[in-house]
C-alpha cells in the first residue's frame, strides 16, 4: 500500500473527477430548484412545513444523485480502458481505494454546496426556512453515503450504461418494496440512509441508523474491494 499516496493525489487531479461531481450537483439543484419555484408559486405566503418536504425530496435525489456519478467514476474509466494503466501505475489495492476515498471527498463537496443553496433557495423562495449547517451537514454525508454506494455496486457492474439503471433502482426498489418487506425494509440501506439525514436535519439523533448505514457501505466495498483485487480487468 506504499502506492496510495501517490494514487490519491493523482486521482485528485483526474478532471472526470470534478467534472462529474460538478454535473451531479448541477443536475440536483435544478430539480430541486424547480420544485422549490413550483411550490413558491402555487402558494405565495410562507408555508409550514414546506422546507421538511422539500428537503426529504432533495435528501433523496442527492443520494441517487451522488451514487450515479460515483458509479460512473469508475465504470466510466473501466470502459476506456484507463483504469487499466492506474492499475499498472499503482497496483490495484491502491488504485481502487485512492479512487473510493477520492470520489467520496469530492461528492462530500457537492453535497455541502447542494445543502447550501437549498437554504439559500428557501430564503429567496418562500422565506419559511434558512440556511441551517445541520441540514448543509444532511446534505453533506448523504452524497458521501451515495458515492460509496455507487462506487462498490459499479465496481461490481463494470458496464456503464447497465450500471446508470441498477444503480438507481437498488436506492429506489427497497421503498417500493417496503409494504411487502415489513419491519425488515427499516434495514435496508437506503432506508437507513434516508432516515438519519432527515432525522438530523431537524437535529434529532439518529445514531442507529447512521451505524446502520456505514455498516452496509462497509459490507459493500469490503464484497467489491475483494471482487476487484481477484478478478481479471480485461
Amino acid at each position: 500500500m506504499l502506492n496510495l499516496v501517490p494514487a490519491f493525489c493523482s486521482d485528485l487531479q483526474r478532471p472526470w473527477l470534478w467534472k462529474g461531481s460538478a454535473l451531479g450537483a448541477l443536475l440536483v439543484l435544478g430539480l430541486l430548484g424547480l420544485l422549490i419555484v413550483a411550490a413558491s408559486l402555487e402558494s405565495q405566503a410562507p408555508t409550514p412545513g414546506l422546507d421538511r418536504v422539500l428537503r426529504k425530496t432533495g435528501l433523496s435525489l442527492m443520494l441517487t444523485g451522488a451514487s450515479i456519478v460515483g458509479a460512473f467514476s469508475f465504470t466510466a474509466d473501466y470502459r476506456t480502458g484507463s483504469l487499466n494503466r492506474r492499475v499498472l501505475l499503482f497496483q490495484r489495492g491502491p488504485a481502487f481505494t485512492g479512487r473510493a476515498t477520492t470520489t467520496t471527498l469530492a461528492a462530500l463537496i457537492s453535497g455541502a454546496l447542494v445543502g447550501t443553496a437549498f437554504g439559500l433557495f428557501g430564503v429567496f423562495a418562500d422565506g419559511a426556512w434558512h440556511l441551517n449547517p445541520v441540514t448543509v451537514l444532511g446534505f453533506c454525508v448523504t452524497s458521501g453515503m451515495g458515492s460509496l454506494w455507487g462506487f462498490a455496486l459499479g465496481s461490481l457492474i463494470r458496464n456503464h450504461l447497465v450500471s446508470l439503471f441498477v444503480v438507481p433502482l437498488s436506492l429506489a426498489l427497497p421503498e417500493l418494496l417496503s409494504p411487502s418487506l415489513g419491519e425488515t425494509g427499516r434495514l435496508i440501506f437506503p432506508t437507513l440512509a434516508a432516515n438519519w439525514a432527515e432525522n438530523v436535519a431537524v437535529n434529532i439523533p439518529a445514531f442507529a441508523s447512521f451505524a446502520g448505514a456505514l455498516c452496509w457501505l462497509v459490507v459493500v466495498l469490503a464484497a467489491a474491494s475483494w471482487v476487484f483485487l481477484r478478478r481479471d480487468l480485461a
